[in-house]
C-alpha cells in the first residue's frame, strides 16, 4: 500500500453514524458498540453490519441468526458511555438501562433514536471483521431525534 498515512486520513473522512448491535442466543446475550452498519437493500429491506473477528456478539449474531441496530442519537452521551468500557464480571451489559425484548428475545435499547431488527442471510469474512446481511423483519422509532454522526482521524483504527 502506498501512502498509508495518506489512505488512512482520506478513509477515515467516511462518515457514520454510531450505534449498539445487540444479539442473543438461549440465555447468552451481548452488546457491542460499531460504527459499520449501512442499508443495503430497499426490497427486502436490508442492512449489512460489521463486527470483529474477537467480538463475543458475532458469535450470537450467528448462532441465532439475527441481531438487532439501536440507532444511537446525537444527544445519546449516556448509552455511548455505558457501551465504551465493558461491565465488571458477572454484571450484565444491559443492568441499568431501559430495554425491552424484540425479535427472538433480543433486546431493544429504548432510549436509542431507533432500532432495526434484522435476521442474518448472509456473513463474510474480510481481513479481521465479518460483514453480515441482515433482512429487516421488525422496526421502529423510539425516543427519536438525530442520529449521531462522526468521522475518524484515520481509517486505521476505531
Amino acid at each position: 500500500m502506498r501512502n498509508k498515512k495518506q489512505i488512512g486520513k482520506a478513509l477515515g473522512r467516511v462518515p457514520s453514524g454510531l450505534f449498539i448491535v445487540t444479539a442473543a442466543h438461549e440465555d447468552r446475550e451481548d452488546a457491542v458498540l460499531t460504527s459499520w452498519v449501512n442499508q443495503c437493500s430497499f426490497e427486502p429491506p436490508a442492512v449489512t453490519i460489521v463486527l470483529a473477528t474477537t467480538r463475543p456478539a458475532r458469535l450470537l449474531v450467528e448462532a441465532s441468526e439475527a441481531f438487532t441496530v439501536n440507532i444511537l442519537g446525537k444527544e445519546s452521551n449516556s448509552l455511548l458511555k455505558h457501551f465504551f468500557k465493558p461491565p465488571a464480571e458477572g454484571v450484565s451489559i444491559f443492568q441499568g438501562l431501559n430495554v425491552s425484548k424484540g425479535h427472538k428475545g433480543i433486546k431493544i435499547l429504548d432510549d436509542a433514536v431507533a432500532c432495526l431488527e434484522c435476521e442474518v442471510r448472509a456473513q463474510q469474512k474480510f481481513g479481521d471483521h465479518i460483514l453480515y446481511t441482515g433482512e429487516i423483519v421488525g422496526g421502529k422509532t423510539l425516543k427519536g431525534g438525530e442520529p449521531y454522526v462522526h468521522v475518524r482521524d484515520t481509517g486505521f483504527s476505531y
